[in-house]
């Protein structure tokens, strides 16, 4: 259905860069599946932890291509303020995810969630709930 509806596309926009953006950034969220561990899968990702951060980091260049392209002043600032608060949280996404990384010596998702470094930080966490 959402491919099928009518696009509407501004008339000064630059219709290439408008049309594959969104493809881009859609094509980018269904990377993240490629991650997830499963009995099924044929690969092993060593340093899962650092895709996943490079992988959200491609994010930014998404929202600001996507402003670009519409070719309206407006649209791009809010792609700027939208890509610097993007930054600003995926920093902090990083260092709490950094904290369990360390108290495990991996870079892996299965190891990470298979350790005590993430039951480590539930206790934190469910004292800040109380």
């Amino acid at each position: 259905k959402l491919f099928l509806k009518e696009t509407i596309k501004p008339q000064h926009s630059n219709n290439i860069m408008f049309t594959i953006v969104p493809v881009l950034g859609f094509s980018l969220a269904l990377m993240f599946w490629g991650m997830m561990s499963s009995k099924y899968i044929s690969y092993y990702l060593l340093f899962s932890l650092l895709l996943f951060f490079c992988m959200t980091s491609l994010n930014v260049y998404v929202i600001l291509l996507s402003g670009w392209a519409s070719n309206s002043m407006y649209a791009f600032l809010g792609a700027l303020r939208a890509s610097a608060q993007t930054i600003s949280y995926e920093i902090s996404m990083i260092v709490i995810l950094l904290f369990p990384a360390f108290l495990q010596w991996t870079f892996s998702w299965d190891n990470m969630f298979k350790g005590y470094g993430v039951m480590i930080l539930m206790v934190p966490v469910g004292v800040a709930w109380m």
